[in-house]
């Protein structure tokens, strides 16, 4: 157990924060998915890959996570720009420093993976989730087949059309 923990978990906390994009709700996922996974290790068939089987644990528990959100309304959410306006609309005087101060570069590099992530987000389920497969899970186009149980030829088709459609909508930040 200890050696699959060693093994896996960086990718199982990748997979789950690009799924879920909140750094920590990923640590409380990976732990969920380590816990069934030693659990229910036995009812691994070895049909497929190892990483194919918790692949899809990963993406059960996201989705659990997801719904919990969902049913509390956490995923609402709010300007913290609207918190430092006064009672009469007019701004407070409060500028929040910057704790780490970083030249432009990486402060345009922060920008465009926002943007990136704010644009993933706006992707269909279909084509986001074989984007973060192939280029966060480095998964080959035969593996992300297996995962998601379609065919070769539909995951080539979805990556494709994903990477245009994520081109269109970046076009302001290329």
């Amino acid at each position: 157990m200890e050696a699959l923990l060693t093994h896996f978990q960086d990718r199982v906390w990748r997979r789950a924060r690009y799924r879920i994009g909140d750094a920590e709700e990923a640590g409380e996922v990976a732990q969920d998915v380590f816990l069934i996974c030693f659990r229910k290790i036995g009812q691994f068939r070895g049909e497929s890959q190892f990483w194919t089987w918790l692949a899809r644990i990963i993406d059960n528990q996201v989705k659990n996570r997801q719904g919990w959100w969902r049913r509390r309304r956490r995923d609402q959410t709010f300007s913290m720009h609207d918190l430092w306006r006064g009672e009469d609309d007019e701004e407070r005087a409060w500028d929040p420093p910057d704790p780490a101060p970083s030249p432009r570069q990486q402060v345009a590099g922060r920008e465009m993976l926002e943007a990136l992530e704010g644009t993933l987000g706006q992707l269909s389920t279909e084509h986001r989730e074989v984007l973060l497969m192939r280029f966060a899970d480095n998964l080959s186009y035969e593996e992300i087949a297996e995962s998601l149980g379609i065919s070769l030829g539909t995951v080539k088709s979805r990556i494709n059309r994903a990477r245009g459609e994520l081109r269109e909508k970046m076009q302001e930040f290329l």
